[in-house]
């Protein structure tokens, strides 16, 4: 069989008698054997393969811990080749659910260097064999990592002298304990200006000209390089004086509007993540609420709506109420193309695609990061 193309999750696309067949690491134009499957309703779940052939787009992963460590799926392409392979996901998942063919309106995807580009990361830790690392990619077990390529140096010298990261992790044992499933303390990490945050420790983050007070473990973009870009993305594409930032986590897109004069509503159910938001956007108006309860009390104009959902996406009804705003613009920045593909046919045809960037955020994995401008038709 012969890998037609990619979908979500970076799986190659293969047909065999009528039906979609999925192969883990496998790139358009790749021919597989499958040995071992595992029928479903619709498709056909690949177990076990042989590769035939080898694209002239894969490369030979860097990493030592390639195909042990689970932190990376999609190591056997370069950055740019990642980017734009993301970008094909995105085309054909918003064509698939839609009918739309965006190709028109994608820009360029965004990609760079993926060697250190990582600030934020989860450590396990085995306190009662003294090791650290990451899980192992089939199953819960570690995979002791002394240097990760894609970590910043600082959080590289934890990994290396691991000693005050067991200290940190015996001093959670009893607060936060360990993973019932793993057996091991987890340990949330962040590189901020100054120091490596652990959990709920508070510090500052620059990216460009702002600065932002967040913590290890709330939900920040690992890859500061490329925020600057998403950023100009959602600042060029924003217009009105009314703004409204659904799933604002900690303010970041309400901080990019600080000190313009503007209205912004920054909607969050996370109170902690509120707390921190009111510190990096003090002007912008805060509530704490389930976004698609708050859809249903909204009664205001709104110009600009940007929504930047969990992985869920918005659903069927979410998407419909800000619909109904009649907002002139909503920017929806997502981290899966499914869901953003099934949330975009909620909002045509009142508005139409009118711009379309990928972000590769997590080169080495399958994860995308696709923004989109939608215009009231």
């Amino acid at each position: 069989m012969r890998c037609e193309y990619l979908v979500s999750g970076a799986l190659g696309v293969c047909r065999q008698e009528g039906k979609n067949v999925y192969v883990h690491s496998l790139l358009p134009g790749e021919e597989v054997s499958v040995i071992c499957a595992k029928e479903r309703k619709n498709h056909i779940e690949a177990l076990e393969t042989e590769r035939l052939s080898d694209s002239p787009l894969r490369i030979s992963p860097s990493c030592p811990y390639s195909g042990i460590c689970g932190g990376c799926d999609f190591d056997y392409v370069d950055e740019e080749t990642s980017a734009n392979l993301k970008k094909d996901i995105v085309i054909n998942a918003v064509r698939k659910n839609t009918g739309e063919d965006i190709s028109s309106v994608m820009l360029p995807p965004v990609w760079a260097e993926k060697e250190g580009y990582r600030a934020r990361c989860r450590i396990h830790v085995s306190l009662r064999d003294r090791k650290i690392g990451f899980l192992s990619k089939k199953s819960n077990s570690l995979v002791e990592v002394e240097n990760c390529p894609l970590l910043s140096s600082r959080l590289n010298q934890i990994l290396a002298d691991p000693g005050f990261i067991f200290s940190k992790a015996q001093s959670y044992l009893f607060s936060k304990g360990v993973n019932p499933g793993t057996g091991f303390v987890e340990l949330s990490l962040f590189d901020a200006d100054d120091r490596v945050l652990i959990e709920k420790d508070e510090g500052i983050r620059s990216v460009g000209k702002y600065s932002f007070h967040l913590s290890a473990n709330v939900f920040f973009q690992s890859n500061p390089r490329l925020l600057p870009s998403l950023f100009d993305f959602v600042r060029e594409n924003t217009e009105g004086d009314c703004i409204m930032d659904l799933y604002s986590g900690v303010g970041t897109f309400s901080a990019l509007f600080e000190n313009e004069g503007k209205s912004v509503t920054a909607v969050e159910k996370n109170r902690y993540c509120l707390s921190l938001a009111r510190k990096n956007a003090p002007s912008a108006s805060f509530f704490t609420d389930d976004v698609s309860k708050w859809a249903r009390r909204i009664n205001k104009d709104v110009d600009t709506v940007i929504v930047d959902p969990p992985r869920t996406g918005l659903g069927r009804d979410t998407a419909a109420l800000i619909a109904s705003w009649n907002s002139a613009r909503i920017i929806y920045v997502s981290c899966n193309s499914v869901t953003l593909a099934s949330d975009l046919r909620s909002f045509i045809p009142s508005y139409r695609i009118a711009r379309v960037q990928v972000f590769d955020f997590y080169p080495s994995s399958s994860h995308e990061e696709t923004a989109v401008l939608l215009v009231r038709s």
